[in-house]
């Protein structure tokens, strides 16, 4: 336990700011008290007393990415000249296998462990604290880094979250998902990604079957009308908006002007890293440059804060048993500190990487600059982050951020090799009895592989990509993640299928891995696509 102590922004629904504040954290990963308002708790006489030295917000939350492409650079199709207008369009460009879907297959499927780490980090120093978009697979522990929303348990045995990223057809392929929404659990889908009117179907199909609820968190939703987001705002459903990566695809977002005004519970994810932010600290940041293109500003400063803190948290925290997204006695120890400034909403949206201080997940400090994690971390390793010194801990002092550099780094020197360790880490969950060999010699899915999938879409505990390949990591030493976004150098059936893409991936060219911070490099590519009109050139003016 600690208390920390600082500039409050508490984004409560009062909005209260302490100036003079200090948060009480307990060993139970909860805040115990926050002061001053709250009694100060019994047990805390002892506990260290931290300056924080700058502005303590509740952790951002990143409701949509993908984690397992977030090594990779921004991309664009070579000969494309006009924006895609469905989800369903860019899959099958010429350039999209070779560019994104084979690298992501082959660092998942050979150095699965570190990828994800490596995915973590570069939203960490960000100031996240939740991400959505664990890939299918293996699955590290609660709380290994940041919190993965797919698959977070919350210190228990329940499988909170149901998510699909593959859009429904029918009402058939719903079942499972209204089956668990039934249950009470929470249902994350994509729905009407692009710009084409056509589009409304997959949200038409989502409200037939009566998902449209409390729990279903609706992703995109750029070609809804204001009748869908009356619907979504009747089911008290949310909506995450992706600014940038549907501009820079499609040219266009969601009308969250109209979304806003039908008080739809609006939230940021900065989707993946082919189209996307480098975090959703820079996601903030499209969101304000939206917001100051519109002949009147949609948002607050302090609405703009909220889509990536309480709003998403609300959304969580109707699923989840403890409350986040909001600094209060009872809430999830979620925290992150910035350099301080005079108004903390404004202070928040115009941060970049070098303004997080500390990140402190379920009440353990994780990252952060290296006075504050030596009084909390003491066993944290250091990490540069750009031109900065932090120190971060992955809970493992044999991980640190060379290693999981040193991983990826041997995929991309010899991707042959990579190909063949892959092979192994395929062997090696057919021989667990999680894939069978198909006569071809590729690999398909096994018997315990169904069961455990068929356990999580009834909403049981045995919930696919987490109990049921709770072996996973420990098989022959595999932990091999998984796509969850099209791979057309697959064939039909496995793209279309629910479970692990069967064939393993080949030796291909892998970029390396992307830089932490937002840089130069990254808003030059962003200039030369012409898809956003200029907007998210922006950008470059917040580094």
């Amino acid at each position: 336990m600690f208390v920390l102590k600082g500039r409050v922004a508490t984004l409560r629904a009062d909005g209260a700011v302490f100036n003079r504040g200090a948060v009480y954290v307990g060993d139970d990963g909860l805040i115990a008290a926050v002061t001053p308002g709250d009694a100060i708790p019994a047990g805390f006489e002892n506990a260290p007393r931290i300056t924080a030295g700058g502005v303590i917000y509740p952790g951002l939350i990143d409701l949509h990415n993908h984690l397992m492409y977030n090594s990779l650079p921004l991309w664009t199709e070579p000969k494309r000249k006009v924006p895609w207008t469905s989800h369903n369009q860019w899959g099958g460009a010429a350039s999209y296998s070779g560019t994104i879907s084979q690298p992501a297959r082959l660092l998942g499927a050979a150095a699965g462990r570190a990828l994800l780490r490596y995915a973590e980090t570069r939203a960490i120093v960000g100031g996240t604290t939740s991400i959505q978009g664990n890939p299918r697979g293996a699955v590290p522990p609660d709380n290994d880094l940041i919190r993965n929303i797919d698959s977070e348990r919350l210190g228990t045995h329940e499988d909170y979250i149901r998510v699909s990223t593959l859009v429904a057809d029918s009402p058939e392929a719903l079942e499972s998902y209204v089956a668990a929404v039934k249950l009470g659990r929470g249902f994350i889908a994509h729905t009407a990604e692009g710009t084409d009117p056509k589009l409304r179907k997959e949200f038409q199909l989502l409200d037939q079957v009566g998902v449209v609820k409390r729990q279903l968190v609706a992703i995109h939703g750029a070609a809804l009308t204001g009748d869908d987001l009356a619907q979504l705002q009747a089911g008290d459903s949310s909506l995450v908006w992706s600014p940038f990566s549907n501009f820079w695809l499609y040219g266009a977002t969601a009308d969250v002007k109209t979304a806003k005004a039908k008080g739809v519970r609006l939230c940021l994810g900065s989707d993946w890293g082919p189209s996307g932010t480098r975090n959703i600290l820079w996601e903030l940041k499209v969101a304000d440059l939206w917001n100051k293109s519109q002949p009147t500003p949609v948002f607050t400063d302090e609405d703009l804060v909220r889509l990536a803190t309480s709003n998403p948290g609300e959304a969580l925290s109707g699923i989840w048993p403890h409350p986040l997204g909001r600094i209060e006695k009872g809430a999830l120890a979620d925290l992150i500190v910035t350099t301080p400034g005079t108004d903390v909403y404004r202070n928040l949206i115009d941060a970049t990487e070098s303004d997080i201080r500390l990140v402190v997940i379920g009440g353990r400090a994780r990252y952060g600059v290296r006075p504050l994690m030596s009084a909390l971390a003491p066993t944290a390793t250091p990490i540069t982050v750009g031109r900065l010194a932090r120190s971060i801990d992955y809970g493992d002092p044999a991980t640190t951020w060379k290693t999981v550099l040193a991983a990826l780094d041997k995929v991309r020197k010899n991707p042959a090799l990579a190909a063949q360790r892959a092979a192994d880490a395929f062997h090696a969950l057919a021989t667990a009895g999680i894939f069978a060999t198909g006569t071809t010699g590729a690999y398909t899915p096994g018997a315990g592989l169904a069961a455990g999938a068929a356990g999580a879409e009834a909403g049981g505990v045995d919930a696919f990509g987490v109990d049921a390949f709770a072996g996973v990591g420990s098989a022959g030493g595999a932990f091999v993640l998984l796509p969850d976004m099209p791979a057309p150098e697959l064939d039909v059936a496995d793209r279309m299928r629910r479970g692990p893409a069967a064939e393993t991936p080949q030796a291909v060219v892998v970029p390396p891995p992307e830089p932490l911070t937002t840089g130069p490099s990254w808003f030059d590519a962003v200039d030369a696509n012409p898809f956003h009109g200029g907007l998210l050139s922006g950008l470059r003016d917040y580094a």
